[in-house]
């Protein structure tokens, strides 16, 4: 069986070599039960390649290459030199971002143009923070305490890392992850999810090429049920960094307790409030609001999947929304997300197609809730269109789950009071907006809202320098920014005694 694939991607002109072994100490292997993945193309539904599965034992082997690699190696590195091998990587980043924003629409179906490019430079430039900050970030303290005694704490990683990330961002959710726990000095065995390997693993031979040491990152491609059990319940993994569901992020919670309660940090689920006031720009917000819940076909743990308006603008704002939601949110004439007027993609899989219609019929059967659908269903592909249901009660399933499609829910309000409560009305707490000219107001809602991130007059514009994570039932620690260094370190305190007896 061959560890690489030739691929083609016509509408690119794009021919690669696409690697389908696990990828341990520095070189692909084949899975020791020689088990495989097949691949689907969302948008037309066609296999793509296939793959091999970790199993048990390979995630054995990938922690023992990473246990020695970071007892032999990479702990004893300096920061400068993490942060070169980084702007290594980002140089090699930078060279075949096109590729990989092509591979990464091609397993995914996300737009090429609007959204595959976008989350490249993303990546290119977290990368180059983190090369930046990686001797910047990890100092520690100097406490003095009295004549005679001073203490001081170091920052030090944690050593084994084992990260899961989910299938909405395949490489950008992998290089939050990795970049900054290659920067605080761990080394790292990473499972992508079974849905989207491709990207990371064509990426694991530029981190090779950058000239990162054997056994410093190791991918493994695997089943949850398998690769992500093992790695959770792994005794010799010091933490586990997960990005995914709520439900797949408590169990994994669970079986870090159970092993050997290494530390966890989860970025799970998320039903975003959204505010829209009386005095709001509609012209400004609506894009913003549309965005935040079609863009990438609102796979998204922080699409604002839950609109409140109020009363007083409510029909003129479900009016314009519509209007711009049909002129501006579209497959393309070719249901190619290759193509550049396609900037809403498939869904990725059959599995989320069906979960994601249930949602929508359970809405059409309701008689009380307006309804619109501002698109046609091709013949094949998993393309759902976009779609808002209006006057939904906050007790629906469709304000209080993810459904992490393309559709949105609107309900009106009449009081701040009456918004904050609605807003606030949510086991998830990961991100909000709200969208007024009156500065009181918002800041009243960044202050009452029970969520890590609020956007005021914008909705779903991360930046990397800032901390990102979740209240509630949608995380525990944050990412990005220089958090995002810190969450890879533990604080170890030193006590020195110069007292002369």
């Amino acid at each position: 069986m061959s560890l690489y694939e030739t691929v083609n991607i016509p509408q690119l002109n794009i021919t690669y070599e696409q690697p389908l072994g696990l990828f341990i100490n520095n070189e692909f292997v084949k899975s020791s039960d020689g088990k495989k993945i097949e691949s689907i193309n969302p948008s037309t539904e066609e296999s793509i390649v296939s793959f091999f599965a970790a199993s048990e034992k390979d995630v054995n082997s990938a922690v023992t290459a990473a246990r020695d690699a970071f007892e032999n190696n990479w702990s004893k590195t300096s920061g400068e030199q993490r942060g070169i091998l980084l702007s290594k990587l980002f140089d090699l980043i930078e060279r075949d971002k096109l590729l990989l924003a092509a591979i990464e629409t091609l397993d995914s179906g996300k737009p090429y143009h609007s959204n595959s490019l976008a989350d490249l430079e993303q990546i290119l430039q977290l990368t180059r923070y983190y090369a930046g900050g990686a001797d910047k970030f990890t100092g520690g303290e100097y406490i003095p305490l009295n004549q005679d005694k001073y203490a001081y704490t170091m920052k030090v990683p944690y050593g084994v890392v084992a990260q899961i990330v989910p299938w909405n961002y395949p490489l950008a959710m992998a290089s939050w992850k990795i970049q900054s726990c290659l920067a605080a000095g761990n080394t790292i065995v990473i499972k992508p999810a079974e849905n989207t390997s491709l990207s990371l693993l064509y990426f694991a031979q530029l981190v090779k090429e950058a000239g990162f040491p054997p056994g410093v990152l190791n991918i493994l491609p695997g089943y949850g049920s398998v690769t992500g059990t093992a790695m959770a319940s792994h005794t010799d993994i010091d933490k586990i960094a997960f990005t995914g569901s709520t439900a797949v992020g408590q169990k994994v919670m669970s079986l870090a307790a159970q092993s050997n309660l290494k530390a966890v940090t989860l970025e799970c689920g998320g039903k975003s409030p959204c505010l829209i006031f009386a005095d709001a720009n509609l012209d400004e917000a609506i894009p913003w609001v549309a965005g935040g819940i079609f863009y990438n076909s609102g796979q998204n743990c922080t699409a604002n999947s839950r609109i409140y308006v109020h009363e007083d603008i409510y029909e003129e704002f479900l009016t314009k929304f519509e209007e711009y939601a049909k002129s501006n949110w579209k497959f393309g004439a070719k249901f190619d997300p290759f193509d550049k007027d396609c900037t809403l993609g498939p869904v990725i899989s059959k599995v989320q197609y069906d979960r994601i219609q249930s949602y929508v019929e359970h809405g059409k059967a309701s008689e009380k809730l307006g309804f619109k659908e501002f698109a046609e269903y091709p013949s094949k592909g998993y393309f759902i269109p976009p779609t808002i249901f209006s006057d939904v009660p906050n007790s629906s399933k469709l304000s209080q789950e993810e459904i992490f499609g393309p559709v949105g829910v609107v309900a009106s309000f009449s009081t701040y009071e009456e918004a904050i409560k609605l807003a606030n009305d949510s086991s998830y707490g990961l991100a909000s907006c709200v969208f007024s000219e009156n500065a009181r107001t918002t800041a009243q809602f960044a202050r009452d809202i029970r969520a890590g991130t609020v956007w005021i007059n914008s909705s779903n514009d991360e930046e990397i320098s800032v901390p990102f994570g979740g209240f509630k039932m949608s995380g525990i620690g944050r990412e990005l920014g220089r958090n995002g260094v810190d969450s890879y370190l533990q604080t170890k305190a030193v006590h020195v005694n110069i007292a002369k007896l």
